[in-house]
């Protein structure tokens, strides 16, 4: 009784203490001590850890129980009672009291601690109850299917119904227009793609280990990250987030670095958001549909477009902003723009699933069917681009101005 009383203890105090951790822990651990990476391993799958550990818990304790009735039946049948009434009450207070509480104190006070000293015997028990767990998820979903039957699945309302719902509420309410669109932005993050919000290839640096501080100039890079790609290529495989991560001397840039997760270009934000969240790291490669890397996305992108009044992506890329009124009805474009942000500037009534381009350099290579070049001009929803500048293939600055009625349409020209 007494080792099942450990047992039970080590177990309690266990999931006390792992799912104590907080999000800062499991971060450092990503990358610490081979028990500290094993942590978040098993973390990373937290219902699997549950179910052992509650299984095991609960074994453990009718274990307990049933040794405990048959040593009071014993007692008893020797004309013992006193003993063992004595015993049976003992063992229930003392099950509490040193299986329960006092453990689960210790973890809450000490988890980090504490996670570190129970994670390779929890492991075990984890491992030795994985060919268990399958059959456990059988018969709950045949139990499942044989009681509630008639489950229906409820009605799913639409991104645009809670829009609708957040508008008339505003109405009613004294909702701040601050608050309203945060709200929209939150929403709009179901519709909108990570095409819209990545950095493009070659708007941050990348680099190939082995790289010291020094390399990096001592200072911090753009977007608080440094991609990390294959020696010879620019295929992604991990970065180093510099950003709210505490510096260890002795390893270097290699204190920074965490895993990534890779998505399509066509995911949708709200998609990529959760998934960074469920593996806990904060950059995202965004691949096309032959895998090759054409952009990255941070969390603190993904935030930006959800608290920023106006979000942009070339604001955040450029530093500055890429719409600028040069006289009445006349703006400086980047490239970078995307259309979605272009429209609300200008006032166009824009229809991102119907346009196949997302940014207006990309608008310009549909229109001209090759890459713009200083004087090349196009028509698009009653404005007319004009290229003034061109740095590279991926930057270029426009001018924008409303259609003469009068003019004819502009195709391709030069100066």
């Amino acid at each position: 009784m007494l080792i099942l009383t450990a047992v039970s203890g080590f177990f309690s105090g266990s999931e006390t203490a792992l799912f104590s951790l907080s999000r800062e822990d499991l971060h450092r651990f990503r990358t610490g001590t081979r028990g500290e990476m094993q942590i978040f391993h098993l973390l990373s799958r937290p219902t699997r850890l549950l179910t052992a550990i509650l299984f095991w818990n609960l074994i453990v304790n009718l274990s307990y129980f049933a040794i405990s009735v048959v040593l009071a039946r014993r007692l008893m049948n020797a004309e013992f009672q006193g003993v063992a009434w004595g015993i049976s009450f003992i063992g229930v207070v003392s099950l509490i009291l040193f299986g329960e509480v006092l453990p689960k104190s210790l973890a809450v006070t000490f988890p980090r601690q504490i996670s570190e000293l129970v994670i390779w015997p929890l492991t075990l028990s984890v491992r030795m109850l994985d060919r268990v767990i399958p059959v456990l998820q059988m018969i709950t979903l045949g139990l499942q299917r044989g009681f509630w039957a008639d489950l229906k699945e409820e009605t799913v309302l639409d991104a645009d119904d809670l829009e609708k719902a957040v508008d008339l509420s505003s109405q009613s309410s004294e909702m701040i227009a601050h608050e309203r669109n945060i709200l929209h932005h939150i929403l709009d993050l179901s519709e909108i793609v990570v095409e819209e919000i990545m950095r493009p290839r070659g708007t941050y640096i990348t680099v190939s280990p082995p790289v010291s501080w020094q390399d990096l100039g001592q200072k911090m890079p753009a977007g608080g990250f440094v991609a990390i790609v294959e020696q010879g290529t620019d295929q992604v495989n991990g970065a180093f987030w510099l950003t709210d991560t505490i510096y260890d001397a002795k390893r270097g840039l290699e204190s920074f670095r965490e895993s990534v997760v890779y998505l399509p270009w066509c995911a949708h934000a709200a998609v990529a958001l959760d998934t960074m969240r469920s593996q806990m790291c904060h950059v995202a490669v965004i691949v096309d549909e032959y895998g090759q890397t054409v952009g990255t996305l941070t969390q603190q992108d993904l935030l930006d477009s959800i608290f920023s009044s106006s979000p942009s992506r070339a604001r955040r890329i450029l530093n500055r902003e890429a719409v600028l009124e040069v006289d009445k009805n006349v703006f400086h474009l980047d490239g970078l723009t995307t259309l979605r942000y272009l429209a609300q500037h200008l006032g166009i009534d824009f229809d991102p699933e119907q346009e196949q381009s997302v940014t207006l350099a990309g608008l310009l290579h549909k229109k001209l069917k090759e890459f713009p070049q200083v004087g090349d001009e196009c028509v698009w929803m009653g404005w007319k681009f004009r290229v003034i500048e061109v740095m590279d293939r991926s930057r270029i600055r426009v001018l924008a101005e409303p259609v003469d009625p009068n003019e004819e349409h502009p195709g391709r020209k030069h100066d």
